[in-house]
């Protein structure tokens, strides 16, 4: 096989380690159905939400390791029996109905695309395999109307353009029926203005519905403070996330928002742990789909009719199915108000301030021949110390190892996804270890206001002032001017961190799981490094402290000999 060659998923389950001369030696009729799988999961990822494909690749991983047979060998009783197994294992009743849902879609895509011509026409095992009767919302999580309204109230007391932004997105989760796909990809253009007020269109060809007056208040207030809504044009995301995720001092100008590209459920979901915790709510009530029915439910109440339900959920299916389903949700929890005073958590609200860093102009291209002057001149102004910045964006690029490996293509990917992320664990807890090695402010500080102490001293009587790198020369026993080797370690820090910065942008907008291992390695790697050198430039600062003693203890010396003081011993 090429080099490069990529083995169908099919073939892996079916064959493990001799997938790959499986491959070699595989008949049309397997490489027709392999193929097809791989297509139908691509098509599969266009068409739906990441959670909504997820479920698919370790349904027909398990049915095809368990059965042991090929796809077209596969009869009603397979799947049946599978299911049986399913249940044996302790799997939930709704993971089985889905799991055939699953198994039924992908026979259906093949027979419409008439992958095998010598399969019966129709061939679908798994269409009239019994299923588990699953009964709608069982086991479904609602919010209590205190808890919404503690959940609303923290969120609406952050003022920052994190939290105006987050506000108005949960706000419209609570008072909206649609998808959350919806709200997450809604963009300026959806939305029309009259003297009646806010509308917006969740499809081109629908209806406009109603925008709710809190809701776009929220919306605009938020595109205000982040300096979004003047500029504002058709087809930017409204629920936009930070270009910089960690630049916490920045949001309130336009370019800080990366506006073509909406927020994931996964940086929403964070946002709603994030308040959801502070506001007291217990954990499993913190879900995207509690807010969701938490919304329907409160809806119901007020008592619309099944058209206006029609409308708020901008569904497409008959009456009599919505009625169906609707009358199945459950009432909202009772007797879980909680007062304000209740709350240990009442009136605080989290810091979405990281530690600011200017961002410089990204550098497509990791290995610059040089570093460009003007850039490592900015870096040294920043004077920045310590590497909270750096453990920061590992941790970043460390959860996205992890979201990536739940959606491998195949367990090759999710291995090598797994390698990578205990090689980022381990660096990080090296970093983690070295942090306070690094990190002597006191002694620094101590430096710095003695020597300027002694610069004052000189101008009063008229000497000559030293300057730090002057000091730091004398401690390493260069008179003229900071050495040459010294220069060089301080602009080659400045200029690492500057690649770690461009390294991290790059990363973040990798979109294939190789290219993103590549540069987070890259950037924990460059971390290590970057760790070495300020453990070096540390020494550095021993030979000044060191020098600066053993200075205070000649003059103390001095001065006792000119008084007498040592002879009266």
């Amino acid at each position: 096989m090429d080099e490069g060659t990529k083995i169908p998923k099919m073939m892996e389950w079916l064959f493990g380690e001799a997938a790959e001369a499986a491959m070699q030696g595989a008949g049309e009729r397997l490489r027709r159905w392999s193929q097809a799988f791989d297509e139908w999961l691509e098509e599969r990822k266009r068409k739906y939400m990441a959670s909504t494909n997820k479920p698919a690749i370790p349904t027909w991983r398990r049915l095809l390791r368990e059965r042991r047979k090929m796809p077209w060998e596969m009869r009603r009783e397979d799947i049946e029996q599978h299911a049986a197994w399913m249940k044996e294992e302790g799997y939930a009743a709704p993971t089985i109905a889905n799991g055939i849902g699953i198994m039924a879609n992908f026979y259906r895509w093949c027979t419409e695309r008439k992958i095998d011509p010598e399969c019966e026409a129709g061939f679908n095992p798994a269409a009239e395999a019994a299923r588990p009767k699953v009964r709608r919302y069982a086991g479904a999580t609602l919010l209590s109307r205190g808890e919404m309204r503690a959940l609303l109230d923290i969120l609406k007391r952050d003022g920052s353009e994190l939290g105006k932004r987050d506000y108005a997105l949960i706000l419209a989760r609570s008072r909206l029926g649609v998808s959350l796909q919806s709200i997450q990809r809604l963009k300026w253009g959806q939305i029309e203005q009259d003297e009646t007020g806010a509308w917006v269109r969740w499809r081109a060809e629908a209806e406009r519905g109603r925008l709710p007056g809190e809701v776009w208040e929220a919306i605009r207030a938020y595109l205000a403070t982040s300096g979004r809504l003047e500029g504002m044009q058709e087809g930017k995301y409204i629920f936009a996330p930070l270009a910089n995720p960690y630049q916490g001092e920045t949001g309130s100008r336009a370019e800080d928002w990366h506006e073509r590209r909406c927020l994931s459920t996964s940086e929403i979901l964070h946002s709603l742990k994030l308040y959801g915790r502070l506001a007291g709510i217990a954990e499993e009530k913190l879900t995207m789909m509690a807010l969701h029915r938490t919304a329907i439910r409160m809806r119901m109440d007020e008592a619309d009719s099944l058209e206006e339900m029609q409308a708020f959920l901008d569904s497409q299916e008959e009456p009599k199915a919505t009625k169906y389903r609707l009358g199945r949700l459950p009432a909202l929890p009772q007797g879980e108000e909680r007062a304000d005073e209740e709350c240990e958590f009442v009136g605080i609200v989290p810091v979405r301030k990281a530690k600011p860093f200017k961002a410089g102009e990204v550098i497509h291209g990791l290995y610059a021949r040089s570093q460009p002057p003007e850039v490592v001149k900015e870096m040294l102004k920043e004077n920045i110390r310590g590497i909270d910045e750096e453990i920061m964006g590992m941790r970043i690029l460390g959860r996205g190892l992890l979201e990536r490996q739940s959606t491998a293509r195949n367990g090759q990917e999710a291995a090598r996804l797994g390698d990578a992320y205990t090689r980022y664990a381990q660096r990080l807890a090296e970093m983690i270890g070295t942090e306070e090695k690094i990190e002597d402010k006191k002694t620094d500080e101590w430096a710095e206001e003695f020597l300027a102490l002694l610069n004052r001293i000189a101008i009063e009587h008229g000497g000559e002032t030293m300057t730090m790198e002057q000091l730091q020369a004398e401690a390493s026993g260069s008179r003229g001017g900071l050495g040459a080797g010294d220069r060089r370690l301080v602009e080659e820090i400045a200029a690492t961190r500057h690649v770690l910065r461009n390294t991290f942008y790059l990363a973040m907008e990798a979109e294939e799981p190789g290219e993103y291992m590549q540069l987070t390695e890259v950037y924990n790697t460059g971390c290590n490094r970057l760790v070495r050198m300020l453990r070096r430039m540390g020494k550095d600062q021993d030979k000044v402290r060191a020098y600066l003693k053993d200075a205070i203890d000649q003059a103390i010396d001095e001065v006792t000999k000119e008084l007498g003081l040592r002879d009266r011993g």
